[in-house]
């Protein structure tokens, strides 16, 4: 494994401790269904933050344009401070819980995006594959300790509020670190005379290539959503075992690829690797068809943890890598707004389907199928442009071809 700069590992520190109190609110689906919610109001409740994440990601390529990302990112942990301590208000099911949603989405994209952009921004482009794999690491590992913890904490008879009261508290601490950053905005690699519409979103997005890799994120997020959003309550109404173990044992598989295969990850096919990272999220889901017994709890989590082990940090640096390098802030948040719209897309429509079907597997078994068929654009891609890897990605992005206005 490559060493890092110390501002690297701080803010992988930071990011730990932001994601252990974020990663707690896995349990809102379940808390929301204790105060009597149904399936396709906790689709809306739960992704209702996802709104603002994608309003507030696709603003703040523009915004940081000339500001003290250090200042930004305190500003998101102060706003997330805010928004997990309003989460203890709450007494009993209302619409006030949508506000607090949307206060928590614009206080995740800005702490989010702007952690992972001064990551981006102070490696190489080469390494930002391993980097940003490392890196989510420390977010990944709150998605198996926070649930872990949390399904404990309620087991033993705790109150929902001491959870929210922890989330508050963890990311307060996230706070009070930023003060303490080893941040000079000098080690930023971008160009020097940025033109003035450097990291919009429409500059960004005219990029070919760049489309067509925001339709496999779209997929890759909306799946993820509905993991998040559907899973622990399936697994606790069809199986008698704890759904803390998918998590424990996803994340497992998905720090194994990030420390071993993300070391290799320019030495192979980019666009193989998310190929198969696809073909790996279509049978997470498919396999959720069979889910009673222990042991396929187990393979499905390695599947999963296979997925997004891969696909999080590949699709994030490729989309990254294929814009000029004063629009990489830009493209960065443009992927997580992409990521959480996916999220919010699918969570939200597969909470009706599911209210309707009367079944989770019909969520599941959709979401298999687009998974594979996510492989048609990555066709697409591969045809017109050839490979991902990321010297010709770089390529690329200072050519971008006669196919411009795909």
């Amino acid at each position: 494994m490559k060493r890092f700069s110390p501002l690297f590992y701080s803010l992988a520190a930071l990011n730990f401790l932001f994601f252990l109190g974020n990663s707690l609110f896995i349990l809102l689906p379940v808390f929301l269904k204790n105060l009597g919610a149904s399936e396709s109001t906790i689709g809306i409740m739960n992704n209702a933050d996802k709104v603002f994440a994608i309003i507030g990601a696709v603003s703040i390529g523009s915004l940081m344009r000339g500001r003290d990302r250090v200042r930004l990112l305190r500003l998101g942990y102060l706003i997330l401070t805010a928004a997990y301590a309003s989460y203890l208000l709450i007494a009993s099911f209302s619409w006030w819980i949508l506000v607090i949603r949307m206060v928590h989405g614009i206080g995740f994209s800005l702490a989010m995006i702007l952690g992972t952009t001064m990551v981006f921004e102070t490696v190489r482009m080469e390494d930002a594959a391993e980097a940003i794999g490392i890196y989510g690491v420390t977010g990944a590992l709150s998605n198996a300790i926070s649930p872990f913890i949390g399904e404990m904490l309620l087991s033993r008879g705790c109150p929902y509020s001491l959870i929210f009261a922890i989330s508050a508290g963890l990311v307060f601490l996230s706070l009070v670190i930023t003060f303490f950053l080893p941040w000079n905005p000098a080690n930023i690699e971008t160009a020097d005379s940025p033109p003035p519409d450097a990291g919009s979103a429409v500059t960004i997005i005219r990029n070919p290539r760049y489309r067509l890799l925001a339709i496999l994120t779209l997929v890759f997020g909306g799946g993820f959503g509905v993991i998040i959003t559907y899973l622990p309550n399936f697994i606790r109404t069809t199986t008698s075992h704890p759904f803390s173990i998918f998590f424990l044992v996803y994340i497992g598989v998905l720090i194994v690829i990030r420390f071993t295969l993300m070391r290799m990850v320019n030495r192979i096919n980019r666009n193989m690797l998310i190929a198969s990272g696809f073909v790996a999220g279509g049978l997470t889901n498919l396999l959720l068809n069979y889910i009673s017994p222990l042991f396929m709890i187990i393979v499905v989590s390695i599947l999963y943890g296979m997925t997004h082990g891969i696909l999080y940090p590949v699709l994030n640096a490729t989309m990254v890598g294929v814009v000029e390098p004063h629009d990489r802030g830009g493209a960065n948040a443009l992927f997580t707004a992409v990521f959480n719209g996916g999220m919010m897309l699918f969570a939200l429509s597969l909470g009706f389907l599911i209210d309707y079907t009367g079944t989770y597997l019909a969520a599941f078994n959709l979401c298999a199928v687009l998974f594979i068929l996510a492989i048609i654009p990555l066709a697409i891609l591969t045809v017109r442009y050839g490979s991902l890897d990321v010297r010709a990605a770089a390529d690329l992005a200072a050519d971008p071809g006669p196919d411009q206005n795909l």
